[in-house]
């Protein structure tokens, strides 16, 4: 893949210039280490497995396995062996950093989700290469209430407290893995003109760490930038948890970001190969600012009414106005109005820090849980 200029602007005066700030560095102080070939490599090994439980016509068992609804005594012996393969964390996975990084997300209640949506997702569709293989796969084909449901299931099943929680992380994440992988596969039977050169193999190595980038260092400025405060810890737990998910992606655990700083100066160089946003960015962002699934079964009428209005207030507050142009998110009136309520909400919070994670993973849940009656009812 070649270099290209045309993101400059994002770290000069856009949001990758914000998180700089945030994360009190330079880009001078960056020290980019990384090869342009982590574009082409991926998770070979789960390519090969999934071609062959697609032949088998056993992939469906092994996902309704990884949902929990079937024993394993039915699974491909494969399988199993690559399963007990991942299974054992290594050393250097500390469980109680996850578990800090865990509660700040359930203590986040209905705004993470917000700052995901309307921030790390949207900002994401201005990179037109990762989404490429989401219109090349016909996942834009489903309606983005059934991708946001399987988004944010995969974010709420990665990062719970419960006793059994490591094992629905890692089934989440063992799930997601070879979705990839079949989305993969796929584009490569049905796409054989696939541009590699211009976008890298589909779902490498690179643009996951990019996605890990989503989950934290977008996740934990748009808190920041709401108000909503967090312990030096809990942020560490949030880094943690993240390199954990994309180490079981199947991506190399020296490659995947610890802190802010890491995460920067990988996105810099990912930043570097990426294209400009195209037409698929801007319906993607249109679709993504529309959907109301999230609080239309809620009991505020205000925000039955006014969901719209919400999600481009937070877009509009959150991303920069080169991005904002580009996907063409629209200005609204009193555009600043909610993302000042909730900076207030932040600053008076007296909840317990033991409540604010049973509210927020409470929240959480049901929004959830309607966002499963929606596709449900979509079918």
């Amino acid at each position: 893949m070649k270099e290209k200029q045309q993101n400059k602007e994002f770290w000069e005066s856009g949001n990758g210039k914000d998180f700089l700030e945030w994360a009190t560095i330079s880009i001078d102080q960056l020290d980019l280490e990384y090869n342009p070939c982590l574009f082409d490599e991926y998770d070979h090994e789960v390519d090969v497995l999934v071609t062959i439980w697609l032949q088998e016509g056993t992939f469906g068992q092994i996902l309704s396995y990884l949902h929990g609804k079937i024993s394993e005594d039915v699974l491909p012996a494969n399988f199993i062996a690559f399963r007990n393969k991942w299974v054992t964390p290594p050393d250097w996975v500390d469980f109680s950093l996850i578990a800090m990084g865990s509660k700040c997300i359930q203590r986040s209640s209905l705004v993470g989700l917000m700052i995901m949506q309307n921030f790390a997702l949207l900002g994401g569709y201005n990179f037109s290469n990762l989404i490429k293989p989401l219109v090349m796969s016909g996942a834009l084909e489903k309606s983005v209430g059934t991708r946001l449901y399987n988004t944010l299931n995969f974010w709420i099943e990665a990062s719970r407290t419960y006793e059994n929680a490591q094992e629905m992380r890692f089934n989440a994440a063992i799930r997601t893995r070879l979705v990839h992988s079949v989305s993969r596969v796929m584009i490569h039977k049905r796409v054989p003109q696939w541009d590699a050169a211009t976008y890298g193999v589909p779902l490498n190595h690179a643009d996951m760490i990019a996605t890990n980038i989503a989950f934290t260092v977008y996740f934990l400025y748009g808190l920041d930038k709401l108000n909503f405060t967090y312990t030096p810890e809990e942020e560490k737990g949030v880094f943690h948890l993240w390199k954990y998910i994309t180490w079981l992606f199947g991506v190399p655990e020296e490659l995947i970001p610890n802190d802010r700083k890491e995460a920067l100066n990988f996105f810099y160089f990912w930043t570097k190969y990426q294209e400009q946003p195209d037409e698929d960015s801007i319906k993607l962002a249109n679709s993504l600012l529309n959907d109301y699934t999230a609080v239309k079964h809620l009991k505020s009428e205000f925000a039955n009414k006014n969901v719209d209005l919400i999600n481009k207030s937070i877009a509009n507050y959150l991303i920069d106005d080169q991005i904002k142009a580009a996907l063409q998110i629209p200005k609204i009136k009193f555009e600043n109005f909610f993302p000042a309520f909730l900076k207030i909400q932040h600053t008076l919070m007296f909840r317990s820090y033991k409540s604010q994670i049973k509210k927020g993973h409470k929240k959480q849940m049901k929004l959830l849980e309607d966002y499963r009656n929606n596709v449900i009812s979509d079918k």
